[in-house]
């Protein structure tokens, strides 16, 4: 259940679509509240297909005006919309996990310098409007009490630099996060960008508790342990990502209980017609 959310993060490490949807105000507490005056704008087009291709393949691209989603999971749209993790979705029943959609959406009544205004809260809220008019989904936020990591900073202190603006350079690469196999390299990134990494990677909520700040440069190099031997990808002389972080960056991560947030989905339904 966890491949589509690990393809996808490699894929748009940059991307996040966001919500606080007017037609589940009767049912829910958005995850984030827009800072932005500006209308909620919905998809004007919009078509669902189911796709019975079988392929393993899933890809998704959010730009702009456009989203085009292929043999995607009703799970992995959740996570995108709500910003949240597959393990804090509760409620979802099984056709929704294992059926797969593909999704074509349009913004028509824009025009350019409003479509490149919108916030990433506002982009959520357009998936979640368009996850409520195709799928009928009724879901509200909570608080429960779950295992989680939380993320300190080891007794050594930092090993990783505080971004600073290159001297007669181009500022291109700040915010870049690329990650590549065992290989995760940030340039001027703030701590809740590495935090959604290590949640990536641990697949448990994570909480910072460094009190950093700042925007800082990461390298670290893991022991991507999921995949196995046989994927080319389990380098057994690498350290966990446990043992990486104290030794690599300076931090470490703690277990711990504590109220993590979880998307109850009360109602969804397979998607109407096109």
């Amino acid at each position: 259940m966890h491949d589509d959310a690990r393809m996808i993060r490699c894929l748009l490490v940059l991307v996040l679509i966001v919500a606080s949807c007017s037609s589940w105000a009767r049912a829910q507490t958005p995850p984030a509240a827009s800072h932005s005056n500006a209308a909620v704008q919905d998809y004007d087009v919009a078509t669902v297909k189911v796709n019975n291709t079988g392929s393993g393949s899933v890809h998704i691209d959010i730009s702009n005006d456009i989203l085009q989603a292929t043999n995607v999971s009703l799970g992995t749209l959740l996570e995108i919309a709500f910003d949240i993790r597959r393990e804090q979705i509760a409620g979802l029943p099984h056709w929704a996990q294992v059926d797969r959609y593909d999704i074509a959406a349009k913004v028509v009544d824009m025009d350019p310098q409003q479509v490149h205004d919108l916030s990433d809260d506002q982009q959520r809220t357009m998936l979640q409007h368009l996850l409520d008019h195709r799928f009928h989904l009724e879901a509200h936020t909570e608080k429960r009490t779950l295992p989680l990591l939380e993320l300190t900073v080891s007794k050594e202190g930092v090993k990783f630099d505080e971004w600073r603006k290159p001297v007669d350079s181009e500022e291109s690469n700040k915010g870049s996060m690329r990650v590549d196999n065992d290989e995760m390299t940030a340039v001027g990134v703030p701590m809740d960008r590495l935090i959604r990494f290590l949640a990536s990677q641990t697949h448990m909520p994570v909480v910072d508790k460094t009190c950093l700040k700042g925007i800082y440069n990461f390298h670290v190099k893991w022991q991507r342990e999921e995949e196995g031997p046989s994927s080319g990808l389990h380098d057994q002389a690498l350290p966990t990502i446990y043992a990486a972080l104290p030794e690599q960056l300076g931090l470490k991560l703690v277990s711990d209980k504590g109220p993590v947030d979880v998307l109850v989905v009360g109602h969804i339904e397979q998607p109407s017609g096109n």
